[in-house]
């Protein structure tokens, strides 16, 4: 998913009756072969409010787990100065981990993803949304031009974003877009004057969301926890998640051939992608845009099924299983849009 600030609007799918059999005849064409495979992921489709609590629960549970890790080593633990503060990183890298999984909900919220009720994701954004500057239907109705237009230089917003910073020369110059561009501090300005002002300025969910945020600042300042505040929020919030998020955000796309339906968006499912870069699944992009409603707890099973169903999709789809493998992938080939000449 790419956070750029968009998701496509998917209908409320229905709980399928069974399950359909791979069909007997093999396809003619690339759209007969799209076709099967889409019908395919579509039998993946049930919601599950159940999973979905669990996994926002899960985030805040290593998030606090993680406060109060490094609270007891720097406070309870005579430990050296340098082994508290490797610590402390550690668990602002997590902590920015959770952020990123919160804002992955966002997107399957757009989707329609996450409750059987379309309505129940408006109303539980408090728990997902809010907490990363997020609301879903700003988000769904921006992303949702970039699920139209994949690969589209002039339309689809995510390509434009990343061709205006310079990302369709990444093969020419891999170390700075990789490494030196995230450290010099412009994603968090990117960010600062784009999504964020644009929370703020949405007239979406006003009341809820200065409600929420209300609530918080006060409680803050009632039991005087500035200090983990800026510690573990704002730090993992605005130093480490804009690097996180940038680097899985290119990694769906880039390196790829955009113009076909196959194999324009990265597998990336290594151990670090579905932990740190891609959590809840997101790392099964190519399974998402051939169905955008097959919600996260599904995403492997339908990846799976297509992989044994589909031929298309087993040759066409382009695998990771490592960040520096994705990595190498984006820096050796160019990113080949619809406008490019064949």
């Amino acid at each position: 998913m790419s956070s750029t600030q968009t998701i496509m609007a998917s209908p409320r799918a229905q709980r399928p009756s069974a399950p359909i059999s791979v069909l007997a005849t093999a396809p003619n064409n690339e759209v007969d072969s799209v076709q099967q495979a889409a019908g395919i992921a579509r039998t993946y489709r049930e919601r599950d409010a159940i999973k979905t609590f669990a996994a926002i629960l899960n985030n805040y549970v290593v998030a606090f787990s993680c406060i109060a890790m490094s609270e007891f080593a720097a406070g309870a633990l005579s430990l050296p100065r340098g082994v508290g503060g490797a610590i402390y990183l550690l668990a602002v890298l997590i902590i920015a981990s959770r952020m990123r999984a919160l804002e992955n909900l966002v997107h399957e919220a757009s989707h329609n993803n996450l409750f059987e009720s379309s309505y129940s994701h408006r109303h539980f954004q408090f728990l997902y949304a809010f907490p990363v500057f997020k609301i879903v239907e700003d988000y769904r109705r921006s992303h949702l031009v970039h699920h139209k237009h994949l690969g589209d230089r002039q339309r689809d917003p995510d390509i434009l974003r990343l061709f205006s910073l310079g990302l369709d020369q990444l093969p020419e110059r891999p170390n700075w877009y990789l490494f030196g561009l995230p450290m010099t501090g412009f994603l968090t300005y990117e960010y600062l004057s784009t999504s964020f002002l644009e929370f703020w300025e949405s007239s979406t969910c006003r009341s809820a969301k200065t409600i929420y945020w209300t609530l918080v600042i006060l409680g803050i300042s009632y039991l005087d926890l500035y200090r983990g505040f800026l510690y573990y929020y704002v730090v993992p919030f605005l130093v480490v998640l804009p690097v996180t998020r940038y680097w899985a955000e290119i990694s769906e796309h880039l390196g790829l051939d955009l113009r076909g339906e196959f194999g324009s968006s990265r597998t990336n499912i290594g151990v670090l992608h579905q932990w740190y870069l891609n959590p809840h699944n997101d790392g099964y992009h190519a399974v998402h845009h051939l169905c955008s409603q097959v919600p996260f707890h599904l995403l492997p099973k339908a990846h799976t099924k297509l992989m044994e169903a589909s031929k298309d999709f087993a040759q066409e789809t382009t695998f990771s299983y490592g960040i520096l493998d994705s990595f190498r992938q984006m820096t050796t080939a160019r990113t080949l849009v619809k406008d490019t000449p064949t």
